[in-house]
């Protein structure tokens, strides 16, 4: 025959059914505290910057004073370079004609290189270049070797997938050596349109 337990002595019963189920429970979580955690989460690797072949063209007009006279022309550049994103970098080839006052032809023959930040559809960038200045018509002392540079910004007009019309302007600052070690400081404003393409 069961024996009943009284009901005043349940909260007894109760408690110690407590106070045995409590050291358990401490055990059981001590030993899942315990246990090695799982592997981290992986964590995916930034994505590596991608360099593409990118080439620039450009038409544009400018205004030079060279030896304290204007010189109004065209000119005309050819990029080729490694597009990184953010950061571009160009070796370039340029070709400005042009006339002074006078009528007299002038030839501008430039290489060198640039590089330029893109922030969004706009890029800011500083060209260097050594040159070759032509008069054209002067039969004697007729050129003059300079070195420059031409700091710029370009804003992107249209611009669907690797294929930019851009419109560009550029201070050129160039100091030239001319015959009889004559040096002369030179600049001018250009301004420019240009097409960009990234494979």
């Amino acid at each position: 025959m069961k024996r009943r337990v009284p009901a005043r002595d349940r909260p007894h019963v109760v408690l110690l059914a407590v106070l045995l189920a409590f050291p358990v429970l401490l055990v059981s979580a001590s030993a899942a505290a315990d246990e090695p955690a799982g592997p981290a989460p992986s964590v995916r690797p930034a994505a590596a910057v991608e360099s593409r072949f990118s080439l620039k063209v450009s038409l544009g007009g400018d205004y030079r004073n060279l030896y304290g006279f204007p010189v109004y022309g065209g000119d005309t550049h050819v990029a080729i370079g490694v597009d990184m994103g953010a950061v571009a970098v160009y070796g370039i080839a340029g070709l400005t004609l042009g006339k002074n006052q006078y009528g007299n032809g002038v030839t501008i023959v430039e290489l060198g290189g640039s590089i330029e930040r893109r922030v969004d559809r706009f890029a800011f960038g500083l060209a260097f270049r050594p040159s070759d200045l032509i008069f054209n018509r002067i039969p004697l002392g007729t050129e003059a070797i300079g070195l420059g540079i031409a700091p710029f910004v370009s804003f992107d007009l249209i611009a669907p997938a690797g294929h930019v019309l851009y419109l560009a302007s550029s201070m050129n600052l160039d100091e030239y050596i001319g015959p009889g070690s004559t040096a002369s400081f030179a600049w001018g404003p250009t301004l420019s349109i240009g097409y960009r393409e990234n494979d």
